[in-house]
């Protein structure tokens, strides 16, 4: 636990691959809905997006006031 937050940082950067994840993927599947072009999602991409977010937010935690 950080003295800063009330939560574990594991637990910050789960929550922070899981919502680019499922942003990065919505907002994809969105795209290719309105556009009309095939393709497949790029999971490569979403991945190290998650990845790099899920560590950005573990290691730098918010700040409470």
């Amino acid at each position: 636990m950080n003295s800063l937050t009330d939560r574990p940082r594991w637990w910050l950067g789960l929550r922070g691959l899981v919502c680019f994840l499922l942003g990065g993927g919505l907002g994809t599947y969105a795209y290719a809905a309105v556009t009309h072009r095939p393709g497949g999602l790029p999971w490569g991409g979403l991945l190290f997006g998650s990845l790099v977010c899920g560590t950005l937010c573990a290691l730098f935690p918010r700040r409470r006031r």
